[in-house]
């Protein structure tokens, strides 16, 4: 579960704390044992549902070493398998989305053919045996659900726990933004050579954003204080609660010049579309940037112990998309320039990492949400 959709607390560290060891962003030992206990052992968000939206759509998802299936079923059900025939191991779909010929799952090296269900319906040119069972040849399943519109994976299979609890206080946060009627009106993704942590706890702190991002500061102006807003402190030196968000006056949402070209989202209070901007996200690898007439979401894939995609999306509210005159680039040019400074500086850091006095870095107090993201990975570690 994610502690920081959960809690409101935003205390800034009383001392400096150090970073995890420079050795887990880049060492492939410790690459491989992150990948059981986070990527294959956790939900992980890989899709969201529009993309296969008619029965035999699919889509394969690589996550770490392992290539998933996810397919439209007829009976109109999302399911995912292990992209791997029971055969003799072969990968089953060799491009990376798409709509399955006859609705059928073809093993492209020996025929083997399954339904939407994974079960196993011909063995083409095979010479019969009396000890063959077709029936004890189904796919391998992977643990599905789906939330907001977002369809996640767990490759425990059936020992999966709920995909609830893992969602923590997020449900409640956004419950009023319409996350599953929402629809992808852009997608960039970007290949940045840094371990995915960089990525995470770059997300987790706006420490950088005076000197990286100067078009985010500009319109979220409290950025420029230091990198966080309601770290302030009262004349005792105690933190004083987070206070409203400070913004560039008349700025609406975020966008290069903070103007709004379409309706924030139908069911949000008062309150919740004046506050143009709020992070959020989900443990491994699901960001979420909102504003309160679109969201800029962030998939994370790792792909190796120095490396990751990306996946950005920009979503909308149907009506907008279609309205006339809607003008995608002026909601997309903001997150973009800013998810590019972030994978540029994510990379410097990846390459720093390997001087060799370098030990681990250090979290300064605006950098709270970063060591809590650090704790959680040592938990989760077992505590090492």
């Amino acid at each position: 579960m994610n502690d920081s959709a959960t809690s409101s607390a935003r205390e800034p560290l009383t001392s400096v704390q150090p970073a995890l060891p420079a050795a887990w962003y880049r060492d492939p030992v410790h690459y491989a044992r992150e990948l059981q206990v986070f990527w294959y052992g956790m939900w992980i968000v890989v899709a969201r549902e529009e993309e296969s939206a008619a029965a035999g759509d699919y889509r394969v998802i690589g996550i770490g070493t392992q290539s998933v299936l996810v397919v439209r079923g007829e009976d109109g059900s999302l399911r995912a398998f292990h992209n791997t025939c029971r055969h003799r191991g072969s990968i089953l779909a060799t491009v990376a989305q798409g709509g399955l010929a006859g609705r059928r799952i073809v093993c492209p090296y020996h025929g083997w053919t399954y339904d939407l269900e994974g079960r196993l319906a011909a063995t083409p040119r095979r010479m019969p045996t009396p000890d063959f069972d077709p029936r004890q040849y189904p796919l391998y399943a992977v643990a599905l659900d789906c939330w907001g519109g977002f369809v996640f994976v767990n490759l425990k299979g059936e020992d999966a726990p709920p995909l609830d609890e893992s969602l923590g206080g997020l449900p409640q946060a956004l419950q009023r933004h319409g996350l599953a009627d929402l629809r992808i009106g852009k997608r960039i993704v970007l290949d940045v050579r840094a371990n995915w942590k960089i990525l995470a706890e770059n997300f987790a702190e706006c420490y950088h954003c005076p000197p990286v991002h100067p078009e985010l500061c500009r319109i979220v102006t409290a950025y420029r204080e230091g990198g966080a807003w309601g770290l302030h402190r009262d004349a005792a030196g105690q933190p004083l609660a987070e206070q409203r968000p400070k913004y560039l006056p008349g700025a609406a949402t975020l966008t290069l010049d903070g103007s709004a070209r379409i309706p924030p989202f139908r069911g949000l209070t008062p309150d919740e579309r004046a506050r143009i901007y709020m992070a959020k996200e989900l443990r491994p690898n699901l960001f979420l940037n909102v504003q309160p007439d679109y969201l800029n979401t962030q998939m994370m894939f790792p792909t190796g112990p120095e490396s990751v995609r990306m996946v950005y999306d920009w979503l909308f509210e149907p009506e907008s998309l279609a309205g006339p005159g809607f003008d995608l680039e002026h909601y997309v040019a903001l997150w973009d320039v800013t998810n590019r400074q972030d994978a540029r500086n994510c990379e410097w850091q990846q390459q720093g990492l390997h001087a060799l006095p370098f030990r681990h870095g250090h979290f300064m107090p605006q950098e709270f949400d970063g060591h809590r993201f650090s704790r959680w990975v040592r938990s989760a570690l077992g505590g090492a």
